[in-house]
This record gives structure tokens, C-alpha cells and sequence, in this order.
């Protein structure tokens, strides 16, 4: 019956049909529809000379060949998928330079710097928190052997300071100056002694000046001896807060409580480091006589040893009867368990004896427990006395090439006299811990601790040791 027959909805109807077998059984050679066709001569041979210039270009007309086609040039029309917000973030971190020294990370970054203005993270002591500033380094005599930086900082909880270093190595001798202010408006002080109570916590303030200089001597690349002197102003006052002052909690006669004490420093030190990382003994690394608190290195070693020894008398220049001399050591170790797993275990020893003819030492330079930097799992300075012991025990593997876990123990004392030492009741704390590391060093590490009093969140810059 003629497709006229059908009306329009037939024609529509072959029509379609027609359409979906062409398009199943794909298009004919050249030379069957030639073959089909009832046309002139010269029109079948134009048609199998084009299909002759096919098989030349090696084009594959068979179904197999069409589904190759098909997916080349899908796979031509794909487009890449951009990296993921870690890749950028891995990315960035690894295109940076810059130095970590203890608890401070300064960044080369080269679209932020300007006129060698350089981001600064990290830097001040106590209860300060996030803390940022710029650094200036001047690069006319910033370099190899020479050292030339001011810096500013502030922290998101009122803490602010600023400080300056200035020095120069000529091997085997090194020195340097250093000037250093820090305002530090919500101090926390919990009593003296091991049985001080979390819920006795004061608040004070402490404005603290510090200027002086060092001199050093390494007679072999692993050993570093000389000595430090320095004068320290310190400003007590009443902190922020609705916490009670020192002087409510604990008593008006608490040295250092409404006195302003100033003190002359001198120190010598002696440093043995036979570790396996890469070790440029950078300045900033050694402020003893201006960090009052625990140090702590970022060198990220994985077998070796160090020992770091220090005297420091502390002589009032107020005519208070409160002068004193401290005696440090700070032992390190470091075993592999196998090339594999990095790092392996860590261990750290500090002990800190403080000796005066009375006993008075203000209550704020007394040495101190408590926090990301020492014993973990208990909040900043938790613990306070005139002698400290301290243990830390860490057992490190990589596990992301930019990520390490560490699972730790931390066991501290704090005690008047040797004769109040009661080894059998530590102050103990546990926990778990990731660093982010670039190129070997610790740039930041999260701590989740359990101490005796409870869970801490510890975030800081670099490692403990």
C-alpha cells in the first residue's frame, strides 16, 4: 500500500522507522550505496575513489572501530579534574619556605612578602593562644652566618609583645644580641606544689621586658658551650577575667604578689647533639635566659642523642631578698624501630633544681608543668614548685607522606625539697597526636591528651622534642 495511503501519521511512523534502522545498522560502504543507486557512471566511480581514500587514511569503518572512535574522542572532550582542597593545601605548604624555631613558624612565602616583611606564627608564652605578627628581616644582612629581625605579635585573647635579635657566626665562635617585651594579660596560677587544686585557679597579669646577649663556642660540630648574660623586668598586676586574684586565693605574702622584681641573669650552657637529622645551629634556637619555659627544638631526628645542660643566677635588683640559681638538663633519645616505620620511640628527660637561701622565688618564676609543651593533658602551668621532673615517651610512624601519628605518655613532679619527692605518685597523661610535617620539619601538631584531671586539646607549632 503506498505511504500516501497511511496519512500523515503513517508517513510519520515510516518515517521514524526508517530512521532508527539507519541508525542501528550505521551507515553503508561507499560502494554497496553506489551499488544501490541508479545514477550516472562517473558518480560511482567518484564514490569508490572516496572510499579508496578512506582505506588510505587506515580508518576503521567496522562497528568495533566506531566504539574505539567514540571513546577517543570522548575521552579528547574530558575534562581534567581540578585537585582537591588537600592537594592545594599540600601544595602550598610544600612550595613555602621559611624557618620553624621553638613554637614559631615563620613563613617565605613569595606572593605575601613585601619589602622583606615576612607572616609569623606563634611566639608568645603562657596562655596567649593563636597567635600572629610580621616579622622583618632585613635581606641587605640576613644570611649565611648573620642574623638581623624584629617582629611584632598578637594574639586573638589580648596577649600582644614584640622582640628584636641582632648576630653574627664566625666559626667556631658565635653571638648575639636580643631585646624582648611580652604583655600577658590572663596568666592562670593554680598554688605551689603537686597537690594545688584545678579549681583554686587565680588570674594575674605579667608584663615581662627582657634585653641581653649570648656568646657561644663550638670546638666540634656536635658540642656548643658559653654563656648568657641578661636583665629582666617584671610587672605583676591583676589579670582579666572574673577569676580571683592572687593575692585573694592565696595570700598577699606570696612572693612576687604587688611587688614589681627586676633581676641581672647570667648563665652558661653546654649542648652535646648527635642526632641524625641535618643540624644548622640556627639562632633562636638557644633563649634560655628570655624563655623561661621548657624548650623545645624542632629537629625531627629519628636515631641519635642530645643533651643540653644549664646554671642560670637570677640576682634581685630591687634589694628583695629573692635571688636564685636553676640548674637544667634536658636529655633526649631517639631509636628507629625500622627503616620503614618513621620514626620510632622518642624519649625526653628534663629535671630543673632551683636553689635560694630562704626559699622566696616569685610565684611567676617558679618552673612549671602543664600543657602542649611539657606534661600533656593538663592545661598550661597547671603545676608550679621550685623542682620539676619531667619524663616524655613517644612512639612516631608516618602514615600520609606530609602526616605523622605519634602515640605518647608524659609523667611530671613538682616539689619543694628532695625530701617531698613521692616518685610513686606521678602526675601522668596519655594521648594520641598527628603532626603535618614539609621537608623533615614539624610545622604543627594536634595533641588529644587524658590527664588525671580530665581530656586537653593541645594545638601548637613544631614539635615537643
Amino acid at each position: 500500500m503506498p505511504i500516501a495511503d497511511y496519512g500523515i501519521i503513517g508517513r510519520v511512523v515510516v518515517l521514524g522507522g526508517a530512521l532508527a534502522v539507519s541508525a542501528v545498522l550505521g551507515p553503508f560502504p561507499a560502494e554497496q550505496k553506489a551499488r544501490g543507486q541508479t545514477t550516472t557512471q562517473p558518480e560511482r566511480r567518484g564514490a569508490v575513489a572516496d572510499s579508496t581514500s578512506g582505506r588510505r587514511e587506515g580508518r576503521d569503518t567496522s562497528r568495533a572501530g566506531r566504539w574505539r572512535e567514540v571513546r577517543r574522542r570522548k575521552a579528547q572532550s574530558m575534562e581534567e579534574h581540578g585537585p582537591t582542597f588537600v592537594q592545594r593545601a599540600t601544595s602550598f605548604v610544600t612550595n613555602i619556605g621559611g624557618a620553624v624555631v621553638p613554637h614559631r613558624l615563620i613563613l617565605d612565602v613569595p606572593q605575601l612578602e613585601v619589602a622583606d616583611f615576612h607572616p609569623v606564627f606563634g611566639g608568645l608564652d603562657g596562655d596567649a593562644g593563636t597567635t600572629a605578627g610580621v616579622l622583618y628581616a632585613p635581606a641587605f644582612w640576613t644570611g649565611e652566618g648573620r642574623l638581623a629581625e624584629a617582629e611584632v605579635l598578637g594574639s586573638l585573647r589580648g596577649y600582644y609583645g614584640a622582640g628584636a635579635r641582632f648576630g653574627t657566626v664566625s666559626e667556631p665562635y658565635m653571638g648575639y644580641a636580643y631585646a624582648r617585651y611580652h604583655h600577658r594579660p590572663r596568666e592562670g596560677f593554680y598554688g605551689v606544689g603537686a597537690d594545688s587544686r584545678v579549681d583554686t585557679e587565680a588570674g594575674f597579669r605579667l608584663n615581662q621586658g627582657v634585653v641581653g646577649g649570648l656568646l657561644g663556642w663550638a670546638p666540634r660540630s656536635s658540642v656548643l658551650l658559653g654563656g648568657h648574660l641578661s636583665y629582666q623586668a617584671n610587672r605583676y598586676g591583676t589579670g582579666r577575667g572574673d577569676r580571683p586574684t592572687v593575692a585573694e586565693q592565696f595570700g598577699a605574702t606570696l612572693p612576687g604578689v604587688g611587688t614589681d622584681m627586676d633581676y641581672l641573669m647570667l648563665g652558661a650552657f653546654f649542648e652535646l647533639d648527635v642526632r641524625d637529622a641535618p643540624y644548622t645551629r640556627a639562632f633562636g634556637h638557644r633563649f634560655a635566659p628570655t624563655k623561661p619555659r621548657l624548650r623545645g627544638v624542632s629537629l625531627d631526628a629519628s636515631r641519635g642523642f642530645y643533651l643540653a645542660s644549664e646554671v642560670t643566677h637570677n640576682v634581685s635588683m630591687r634589694g628583695q631578698d629573692v635571688d636564685f640559681t636553676r640548674f637544667t638538663l634536658d636529655v633526649r633519645e631517639f631509636m628507629p624501630i625500622s627503616e620503614g616505620l618513621l620514626h620510632g620511640f622518642s624519649f625526653r628527660q628534663f629535671a630543673s633544681v632551683t636553689h635560694s637561701g630562704d626559699g622566696r622565688v616569685p610565684f611567676y618564676r617558679l618552673q612549671s608543668v602543664g600543657g602542649a609543651r611539657s606534661l600533656r593533658g593538663y592545661p598550661s602551668g597547671r603545676f608550679r614548685d621550685r623542682n620539676v621532673l619531667l619524663a616524655n615517651a613517644e612512639v612516631r610512624c608516618q602514615i600520609w607522606h606530609w602526616i605523622d601519628m605519634a602515640v605518647f605518655a608524659d609523667a611530671g613532679h613538682v616539689f619543694r625539697t628532695f625530701r617531698e619527692v613521692h616518685f610513686a605518685d606521678p602526675r601522668v597523661g596519655y594521648g594520641l597526636g598527628f603532626r603535618i610535617k614539609n621537608e623533615g620539619k614539624t610545622l604543627g601538631r594536634v595533641d588529644v591528651a587524658r590527664g588525671q584531671e580530665g581530656w586537653e586539646l593541645h594545638l601548637d607549632l613544631g614539635s615537643l622534642f
